[in-house]
């Protein structure tokens, strides 16, 4: 089994900043990463960066979640050019085996995932079907369906207790806001053309999200339903993620070959950690899925160009190690399970 290679990377550091002292954090949990061009999953041991196991998922598997508890994830088998998928694979993380596949039927590309508290059920869109379902994991069945009104839902995101989903809608660069307990939409608001990547703060009140077209992350106030600020100079800021205290942002920029880290109170740019050097030559490492360890401390982002994984320091802005993983990962999913 590969173990991961533990690495020093410079970064590229604000004028006037430097790195405080601090205790580097311990890598544990595990890691669960979707393959797209092999169609696997990859499960890893965060500590010593050794893969536990390779799964089979469906065709073309995009996005991961995993569950509140750590105990199971889930894999969104989105499918290829051509051929769209409509299912979703379900890994049990303490036996590291395939429990189940779950046949959603007519809603096809399935992708943007999010287990809601207690775990019993699992939020994810469906592009075809302009809807968020809600999928019965245990009994593998969709018990009901949440109308974005709009083409292309492709990415979601929760506020902490679960009663609102909040959606990307990629070809009128819209957002959807949904209410989970009626089960219907109640708002669609404008952000920037070809919105995707979006992350929701603790407290709720902003949802950040990025414009592919733009190369711009908004910054959108919920109570007013109109953007509050916009940050620019991205070359693609693909993926999302806040950190659970809600202090720090993080954008991966696979065009830029780099990892954008902000203040979210500020909204200013703390750092920006380039993965080029992490291995290989004259390609690029193009970082693109996050996720967070449970204390905030270590962010793990796929580099879709090396099939690695690096763990970063958020603290410091530095790379901690890096991970192998399948061919071409994308999504990525923590669990706080160790070995």
């Amino acid at each position: 089994m590969r173990k991961a290679l533990r690495v020093a990377v410079p970064v590229l550091l604000l004028a006037g900043t430097a790195a405080p002292a601090w205790a580097q954090p311990e890598l544990s949990g595990t890691l669960v990463v979707t393959n797209k061009d092999d169609h696997t999953a990859t499960i890893l041991d965060a500590e010593s960066g050794t893969i536990l196991a390779t799964l089979p998922t469906g065709r073309g598997p995009h996005e991961v979640a995993v569950s509140n508890d750590g105990r199971r994830a889930i894999a969104t088998n989105y499918g290829v050019r051509g051929a769209s998928g409509n299912s979703l694979t379900v890994f049990d993380l303490e036996t590291l085996e395939v429990t189940r596949t779950i046949d959603l039927g007519e809603h096809l590309r399935p992708h943007g995932a999010a287990f809601l508290p207690g775990d019993s059920l699992l939020a994810v869109t469906s592009e075809a079907s302009q809807a968020v379902l809600l999928v019965d994991i245990t009994n593998g069945v969709v018990v009901g369906t949440m109308p974005t009104q709009q083409p292309a839902s492709h990415m979601l995101a929760l506020v902490p207790d679960g009663s609102r989903i909040y959606t990307t809608n990629i070809r009128d660069g819209t957002l959807t806001e949904l209410d989970v307990a009626s089960r219907t939409p109640l708002r669609v608001m404008p952000v920037a053309p070809v919105v995707e990547g979006l992350a929701v703060t603790p407290t709720g009140d902003e949802v950040w999200i990025g414009s592919n077209e733009n190369k711009t992350v908004s910054v959108f106030d919920v109570e007013s339903g109109k953007v509050a600020a916009e940050l620019t100079g991205f070359g693609f800021p693909y993926r999302i993620s806040i950190t659970p205290d809600g202090a720090l942002a993080i954008v991966a920029d696979p065009d830029r070959g780099e990892v954008w880290l902000f203040d979210v109170a500020t909204r200013e740019e703390r750092a920006r950690v380039s993965v080029s050097g992490t291995a290989g030559v004259g390609e690029s490492p193009s970082p693109q899925g996050i996720t967070i360890s449970r204390d905030g401390r270590v962010a793990y982002v796929t580099l879709g160009g090396r099939d690695q994984v690096a763990a970063i320091d958020l603290e410091t802005a530095s790379i901690l190690a890096t991970m192998p993983t399948g061919a071409g990962p994308d999504g990525i999913g923590y669990s706080p399970l160790t070995r």
